[in-house]
């Protein structure tokens, strides 16, 4: 008798556990050393050459097998079948699909936590409107289809208004302004309509003496409120986002009943990122935490083979910012590939340090790469890198307790 995992599952060894990744549920099995080390020896041999099947000793063995067959991840042959290799998509070189553009460093918040630092005294914005109006085109040739302006505030920024009109003009399919509302008046709103653009801005709390707090600018949560309630009076697309730490950790459940009431989509909560003035320790939340990763885990037969050989959330992305540096994701300061002002966009595309951000998977992450939920496990190697103390871009997660050296997960017995 032979025994076969079926086509449509694959076979993920870690350092001492394994997981049968399934393509027709989506889900991920774990499974122990044992059920691993049996999989992977009837490969290529009987069952009866693995293990000795009168024996009752391995009656578990045997009822082990029933079970995945019974679940449908496997079969049993009468005759040697013949090793199918999953088919791998086909290796296409990854195109730019996303483009942050952080058009002035300026704002007029001063937010405790700003990835850029940014502040209404700030002057060493490089990139020329010309500049910027060629990066659209240039970076539309090269795929982009969707785009987001963003600072500083990008109102502040005197040509933005040219910059959407540009994009829309080349045909990207999607453009966001990410702002703080503040200085959103009547005209804006129109032009939103007119040019269909999409909105995203951030709030801290559901009142003005914590959100205010966060900004430190008097009046900003008055004035954002206001802009959004005419932005959804007048339909525009609007996302909002909110970030969690020490000075409004009290405000989340708050926040989320604000969206509620507001009728925008309620997003997930997230915690300042360790990036600009977010890197500080004192900005930590001290109750509010964000979900540990546990499983269970699903995937996809598209989302596992592009895990294998690209990153799950930067492949296809890149920022620049105002000084025209190019980086893999607006909180990435570290991971400068270029920049504009000395070098096209194209071969910034081209350049190996781009292309070594975009192709990190988990396979180059210290602790998840002997981890066999590995390709079925979110990453953010910004969050990663800014967390670690020597800034390691290949720096494991704070958010996983899972050791896949023991099999053991710590945080699933601690109450988040």
């Amino acid at each position: 008798m032979y025994y076969r995992l079926n086509n449509s599952c694959q076979l993920v060894r870690g350092a001492l556990r394994g997981a049968i990744y399934d393509f027709q549920s989506g889900k991920v099995f774990s499974i122990n050393q044992d059920a691993l080390k049996l999989l992977d020896e009837c490969r290529n041999k009987s069952v009866e050459d693995v293990i000795d099947i009168n024996s009752p000793h391995n009656k578990n063995v045997l009822d082990f097998m029933d079970q995945l067959t019974y679940t449908g991840l496997g079969s049993a042959y009468i005759y040697k079948p013949k090793n199918k290799k999953q088919a791998e998509p086909e290796d296409e070189d990854e195109k730019l699909s996303f483009l942050w553009i952080e058009l002035t460093s300026k704002c007029n918040n001063k937010c405790l936590h700003c990835y850029s630092s940014s502040d209404a005294c700030r002057n060493d914005d490089k990139v020329t409107h010309d500049h910027w109006m060629s990066l659209i085109s240039e970076a539309h040739r090269e795929g982009a289809a969707s785009i987001q302006l963003i600072g500083g505030e990008p109102l502040l920024y005197p040509g933005w208004r040219e910059l959407v009109i540009k994009a829309n003009e080349e045909g990207y399919e999607f453009i966001e302004i990410f702002t703080n509302a503040t200085l959103i008046d009547d005209s804006c709103i129109e032009f939103f309509k007119q040019q269909k653009v999409n909105v995203a801005t951030t709030i801290y709390a559901d009142n003005a003496e914590v959100h205010d707090k966060v900004t430190l600018h008097q009046g900003s949560f008055r004035k954002t409120m206001n802009a959004v309630r005419k932005i959804l009076d007048e339909g525009i697309p609007l996302r909002i986002a909110s970030i969690i730490m020490k000075a409004n950790e009290n405000e989340a459940d708050n926040i989320i009943k604000l969206l509620e009431d507001l009728g925008v989509e309620t997003t997930k909560l997230d915690v300042v990122r360790p990036t600009g003035r977010g890197d500080d320790e004192e900005l930590l939340p001290e109750r509010f935490k964000i979900p540990m990763i546990k499983p269970p885990f699903y995937t996809s037969y598209e989302e596992f083979w592009k895990a294998r050989k690209q990153h799950n959330c930067l492949a296809g992305k890149i920022a620049v910012t105002s000084t025209g540096d190019v980086i893999p994701c607006i909180f990435a300061r570290n991971e400068v590939c270029g920049n504009i002002l000395a070098s096209s966009l194209g071969d910034i595309l081209k350049g190996s340090a781009l292309k070594r951000c975009w192709s990190t998977t988990k396979d180059h992450v210290k602790k998840c790469k002997d981890c066999e939920y590995r390709y079925a496990c979110y990453d953010c190697r910004p969050k990663a890198q800014g967390s670690d103390s020597s800034k390691d871009w290949c720096a494991c997660t704070e958010d996983c307790g899972y050791d896949p050296y023991t099999g053991i997960w710590e945080n699933l017995d601690k109450k988040e």
